[in-house]
């Protein structure tokens, strides 16, 4: 069975590219929202039977928005932790980041806040989509043999 996630970040109130960005990404399995844009994810047409996977960004903090600021989520084996990245100042580096995701033996960081796509495959694997205000998203593939396939996109 392969199963599709859309990891997106940083709409900040772009509803509108983030409807799109679901519209051609549908079909996925989980649409993961890394923050900056609780009320867009919220007000998303969402596909079906799709899991919804959002955290509060540094701008929801001061929304109306009851989310946590990270999640640990086991998905396909895999334990994901998904966060925004403010609390741990990723856009002074990633050291805190990936110091926590070791204490918590985490596989997998999904996280937003640089508004610039990341990918490091080393252990855990960190990834951000991008910002996808901008157009900037991410999807990952997970194939039948459990390989998690990670890639960004832009919608044009």
């Amino acid at each position: 069975m392969i199963r599709k996630i859309l990891v997106v970040s940083d709409t900040h109130g772009r509803r509108e590219v983030l409807q799109r960005c679901i519209e051609i990404s549908a079909p996925f399995d989980i649409i993961i929202h890394c923050g900056d844009g609780i009320k867009d994810i919220r007000s998303a047409e969402i596909p079906g039977n799709s899991i919804v996977l959002a955290v509060a960004g540094n701008t929801d903090l001061y929304s109306s928005a009851d989310e946590e600021s990270l999640l640990i989520e086991n998905i396909e084996g895999k334990k994901v932790l998904i966060t925004h990245g403010h609390l741990y100042n990723v856009k002074s580096g990633l050291f805190s980041l990936s110091k926590y995701a070791d204490e918590i033996t985490a596989d997998i960081v999904f996280f937003g806040h640089t508004h610039q796509s990341f990918l490091s495959v080393n252990n855990p694997v960190l990834f951000n989509p991008g910002d996808l205000s901008t157009g900037s998203y991410g999807i990952i593939t997970i194939m039948d043999n459990r390989e998690w396939i990670f890639e960004h996109k832009r919608i044009i």
